[in-house]
């Protein structure tokens, strides 16, 4: 039995798109790193800066690492009027990164 090539290229894609799209719907699998595979709103421990992400907050960052917002706006120069509900991305600049972020915090802990 021959298969057309173009039909054998349409059947694999859809098993492979369908096992992902399953995996997703069961929760086995996840491709954003925002949530937890139960579904839950991963943040960070508090116990390893390299999980922090420029998606998180500022609310994130001060209650894993337990730092006054007062501190890192301090530090990093950023307006007075910052929110905590800022995503670390939103606020890059020649002051403030997600890695600079990490080597402070990561001093603090010492």
């Amino acid at each position: 039995m021959k298969v057309n090539p173009f039909v054998f290229g349409v059947i694999i894609l859809a098993v492979f798109f369908g096992l992902l799209g399953g995996a997703k719907a069961a929760g086995i699998w996840s491709v954003s790193a925002k949530v937890t595979s139960t579904g839950e709103r991963a943040a960070p421990t508090g116990q390893d800066v390299s999980e922090i992400k420029g998606w998180m907050t500022l609310a994130d960052i001060t209650k894993a690492y337990n730092v006054p917002l007062a501190d890192i706006i301090a530090a990093f120069e950023l307006p007075a009027d910052t929110s905590e509900t800022a995503q670390l991305k939103s606020l890059e600049s020649d002051l403030f990164s997600v890695t600079d972020l990490r080597t402070w915090l990561a001093a603090r802990q010492q």
